[in-house]
């Protein structure tokens, strides 16, 4: 299987384009017109007797390459240039983006959805179906706080089961681009603001998904960092040559080559002056020259500026614009004015991706309203929210609560004490089973339970005065087209958790976000507690990380810093962020997110890489040692190993992590992470682990040569379990000779 692991009434209809998205208001009496369009796009092709007669590219025993160019030679250019102009939702067929069957040819409808925390109905919740019956899982930020690769897996397959079972074949999924200022209003669906951590994370995210027979298209390549001028010529990423390998791309060549991601979507943005998807040196020199891509390129909503350039650089498939028009490209074939090997070329990745995932021959059957999530998919979501809360705070061991014998508990903010559960924008995915903390905290304490939403200051002081303990969930509200214009909490919620803290000492505070937030209130509450934007099952699993049946191991992917002026956080001027004159200046270069802190000397509120645990834990023996590439490669590696032991009374589990400093000459900032491991510990129980840094983890990118290269010197392996100096205890220090590796590996590469 090649890429495939093993493993009607007259309706009135109005339509509002809003910034490239669809949302269709929908009318009465659709049902049964949707239900008769799904069901003859949706019927399997090998339902049909006759199928291999007239379409022998449904063989499933001739190559795939054969199949395509069978089906290529059969198709007319107008059938051909149908599957490369996506449609959008409307009122009879609900997905988000498709391309109708073709009967004739054999083709169903293929079909495509969003999002990166379940299959999502995002902008598309005004259209009479709305996927319910589906998984609302924490956010990609919650999951990235995890560093656990094997969630990552089981967080994808939730994804692509799903999708599959509502009969999507392209989920539009992960969204892998760095999350290079907290202000970003796409924040929560990233995986932090680090390369080696979001492509370690990526792989198997991808891996999951496609285990379903599911397309994984990457989003967004490349430098796509924030929503202002989004689809404009005024969003001009201005990045270094250098930075764009080291930062903004890791991720990508792991997904695509170690996760055999299918497809890839060009970003909305241009990149030193060229947009993302008419990029040349992007898309045909890096993704298909360096790394050997072979899947195909389609386009955002809208992101293609020039046809004729995005063709020339093999966009196949484009969505939310005029331009590729069907009747256009055929009758430019029947003029002589378009090649029909151009159209060939552009179709053939895509046809060859269909065929992989048996999409052509046995489509998922088309079922929106078909219930897709199961009791195993909700604890996938609840070890998300398990693993990935961070505990930030925790001042005399206020935490954890005894639930059983605690006089009464007060618990303030909105929603039921679960005031975001996900993120807004396309990503949205509509809850089947949710629990607030609310339900979840009256099942345990019953009338023990005092509950306010917050919104009188007052009144929730009032509240919170007597009670054991008060809970105070506050939020940001991140969304997608908007991003954020202060790192502050909204309204009046800094007041609320001051107001509550003055009336009870023992205040803990609950974060519902989905990047760093400021928190002038810190020194006065004992404990706080980030969850992201937890997700369905946000109730029980609060209840768990506050009474210790669940320990705290969750490390954050972002720094959160102090205040948001520009001496205190990177990219916090309107050139670096948002834009002026037509270009987003990225003068942060290699130093993104904690690199920045490091080399500006700058001491943020919370490090990337921190978090606590209701124990402790101790750090010793570390023995770095050089290991020869072998089989000729060029370089060496190094194994770094050293034990961690449980020195607290209670059982726990820690993400230990390994930094690495580069010779002084290289230009690099002072730690940066090169592997990570969750280790599960009893009390005084101790492990040893060993990481095993290939020669391209030890390297940096080289412009004026085109390759990554290892510089000769003194390399410095720190570990702990944190990026701050004070997190990492334990130094080594080993000699390497330079070494030129070639132009596809770098740190987060799979082979080095």
């Amino acid at each position: 299987m090649g890429r495939l692991p093993r493993g009607r009434k007259t309706l009135t209809v109005v339509a509002l384009v809003v910034v490239g998205m669809l949302t269709v208001i929908a009318a009465p009496g659709i049902s049964r017109a949707k239900d008769a369009a799904l069901g003859a796009a949706g019927t399997a092709i090998q339902d049909r007797p006759d199928a291999n007669e007239s379409c022998p590219w449904l063989d499933s025993e001739t190559p795939i390459a054969t199949r395509v160019d069978k089906l290529i030679h059969a198709m007319t250019p107008l059938q051909e240039a149908t599957l490369l102009h996506l449609l959008q939702v409307n009122l009879a067929v609900p997905y988000e983006g498709y391309t109708p069957a073709i009967p004739s040819l054999c083709i169903p409808q293929i079909t495509e959805q969003d999002g990166a925390a379940g299959v999502a109905s995002g902008f598309m919740k005004t259209v009479v179906n709305d996927f319910p019956g589906v998984t609302q899982l924490p956010a990609p930020i919650a999951d990235a706080a995890a560093f656990d690769p094997s969630l990552a897996r089981q967080y994808g397959d939730v994804i692509g089961a799903e999708d599959a079972a509502k009969g999507i074949g392209l989920a539009l999924s992960p969204t892998i681009n760095i999350d290079r200022s907290p202000l970003w209003g796409r924040s929560y669906e990233t995986l932090g603001e680090d390369p080696y951590l979001t492509a370690t994370l990526a792989t198997p995210l991808v891996q999951g998904i496609q285990a379903n027979r599911v397309v994984s298209v990457l989003k967004h390549f490349a430098v796509y960092n924030q929503e202002l001028n989004r689809g404009t010529s005024l969003d001009n990423s201005v990045v270094s040559d250098r930075a764009l390998h080291e930062i903004y791309l890791p991720a990508f060549s792991a997904a695509t080559q170690a996760g055999n991601a299918g497809a890839v979507m060009c970003s909305y943005n241009l990149i030193n002056g060229v947009p993302a998807c008419q990029n040349a040196a992007l898309l045909d020199g890096i993704l298909r020259g360096q790394w050997h891509f072979d899947g195909f390129v389609r386009s955002d909503c809208g992101s293609v500026y020039n046809e004729a350039a995005a063709m020339a650089v093999g966009v196949s498939q484009v969505k939310c614009t005029h331009l590729y028009s069907p009747q256009e490209l055929a009758a430019a074939v029947a003029t002589g004015h378009l090649a029909r090997t151009e159209l060939d070329g552009l179709a053939r990745p895509l046809l060859t991706v269909l065929f992989q995932y048996d999409l052509i021959a046995n489509p998922h059957p088309l079922d929106p309203d078909r219930i897709a999530t199961t009791p195993a998919h909700r604890a996938v979501a609840q070890r998300t929210n398990a693993e990935g809360s961070v505990l930030l705070k925790n001042n005399g061991n206020l935490l954890p609560l005894d639930l059983r014998h605690i006089s009464s508990v007060a618990l303030i903010g909105p929603g039921g004490g679960t005031p975001m559960p996900a993120g807004h924008g396309a990503m949205h995915v509509r809850a089947t089973n949710p629990v607030t903390a609310e339900a979840a905290l009256r099942s345990v304490l019953g009338t023990r339970l005092r509950y306010y939403d917050g919104a009188d200051t007052r009144t929730a002081a009032a509240v919170a005065r007597g009670a054991g303990t008060a809970i105070v969930v506050v939020h940001d509200a991140e969304a997608e087209l908007h991003d954020r214009t202060s790192l502050a909490l909204p309204g009046n919620q800094d007041a609320l958790v001051a107001a509550v803290a003055a009336a009870n000492p023992r205040t803990i505070v609950v974060l519902e976000t989905g990047s760093a937030v400021l928190m002038p209130w810190l020194s006065t509450v004992p404990s706080v507690l980030e969850t992201w934007y937890p997700g369905e099952t946000a109730g029980p699993a609060l209840v768990d990380l506050l009474s210790g049946k669940v320990n705290p191991s969750g490390k954050l992917p972002v720094t959160f810093p102090t205040s948001a002026a520009p001496a205190t956080m990177p990219d916090a001027t309107a050139a670096t962020f948002g834009g002026t004159d037509g270009r987003v200046s990225y003068t942060d270069d290699i130093n993104v997110g904690y690199r920045w802190y490091q080399v500006n000397q700058v001491q943020p509120l919370f490090d990337f890489g921190y978090g606590l645990s209701y124990t402790r834990f101790r750090f010793s023996a570390i023995l770095a040692k050089v290991v020869p590439a072998g089989g000729g490669a060029p370089g060496s590696g190094v194994t770094v190993q050293a034990t961690v032991t449980n020195v607290g009374p209670v059982q726990g589990t820690d993400v230990v992590q390994c930094y690495l400093g580069y010779p002084a000459e290289a230009g690099e900032a002072p730690r940066q992470l090169r592997a990570f491991t969750r280790v599960d510990l009893a009390p005084k129980q101790s492990k040893t682990v060993q990481f095993a840094l290939l020669p391209g983890a030890l390297s940096t990118w080289d412009t004026r040569s085109g390759s990554w290269v290892v510089p000769a010197g003194a390399f410095r392996f720190f570990v702990g379990d944190g990026s701050g100096s004070a997190e990492l205890p334990l130094t080594a220090t080993v000699e390497l000779a330079a070494a030129s590796l070639g132009p596809n590996s770098g740190p987060g590469h799979p082979g080095g």
